[in-house]
């Protein structure tokens, strides 16, 4: 656990500015220590005489705690230029979506590289390692079969009816995203690595090879793109939004944060509802 923490002192964010891939390798390393911390602290309960193994859950806290840091130090940054904005009066939209911008590609990167740490270790460690996420997995994956089959020959009410329980699923999370950034500050980061380990398991399922990693994903990449990326926008709203009320800015301040907020999170909605679509008609 001293690692994971550790590893915060690492973030350096005009590093990040110049070399935004960074957070890819720092996020990968991270997430790993934890896995292998989580695995070596043997977290496992027994349930009505079955061995369950924590070690999916555990490997997830580990990641999130110290990655908090990271959250908290870019929603501050985030809100630092908000005040900025508002003092130089920039209201240009050119200018507001450009730097959110950078801040999305960053947040994809650190997703990207705890979603390929546990990968990596699900092919690893030992079938049981990841039970919570597999738990999950399964979960889905009867939803999803389901929808598969009936989106075979189904009518155009179907598919709309599939869609609908998808995009209503996947807004659900958004809106979870929106609110633990609004109350915890950082709260989102929760939902992005627990998120991350599922993907990254369920790819480490599917693969055989190392080597077939990169192969196996790109069937993930046209909806879970803008699917996560939707969660992220909508996390970094509510994080705006925290962050200028625990500042206590007079209500000027705070009314313009809360209108950027709400373009975040049209954008997110936007997002999500085009992940929902490439899912099911694509």
């Amino acid at each position: 656990m001293c690692g994971c923490v550790m590893l915060e002192s690492f973030v350096d964010f005009d590093e990040i500015e110049k070399r935004p891939w960074v957070i890819f390798f720092w996020s990968l390393v991270l997430t790993s220590i934890a896995i292998l911390v989580a695995n070596q602290l043997w977290f496992h309960i027994n349930i009505s005489g079955i061995n369950v193994n924590l070690t999916g859950i555990f490997s997830v806290m580990f990641t999130v705690i110290p990655s908090v840091f990271f959250v908290t130090m870019v929603i501050k940054r985030e809100e630092a230029l908000e005040e900025e904005h508002i003092k130089k009066h920039y209201f240009g939209g050119g200018w507001f979506w450009q730097r959110h911008e950078k801040d999305l590609i960053v947040f994809l990167l650190y997703f990207t590289g705890v979603t390929l740490a546990f990968t990596i270790w699900s092919m690893i460690l030992p079938g049981d390692a990841f039970l919570v996420q597999t738990a999950k997995i399964n979960q889905i994956h009867g939803l999803t079969g389901a929808a598969t089959g009936a989106l075979s020959g189904a009518s155009s009410a179907s598919q709309a009816s599939i869609f609908y329980s998808i995009f209503m699923n996947n807004m659900q999370v958004m809106i979870f995203a929106f609110l633990f950034s609004f109350i915890f500050g950082a709260g989102a980061v929760f939902i992005l690595v627990w998120n991350a380990s599922i993907l990254g398991v369920y790819i480490g399922q599917l693969t055989k090879h190392f080597l077939d990693i990169p192969v196996v994903s790109l069937s993930f990449i046209p909806h879970g793109v803008p699917e996560i990326a939707g969660y992220i926008m909508a996390g970094l709203a509510g994080g705006l939004i925290s962050a200028a009320v625990i500042r206590r800015h007079g209500s000027k301040v705070l009314s313009v944060v809360v209108t950027d907020a709400i373009k975040i999170m049209i954008v997110a909605f936007v997002l999500i509802l085009l992940a929902a679509g490439i899912e099911v008609y694509v």
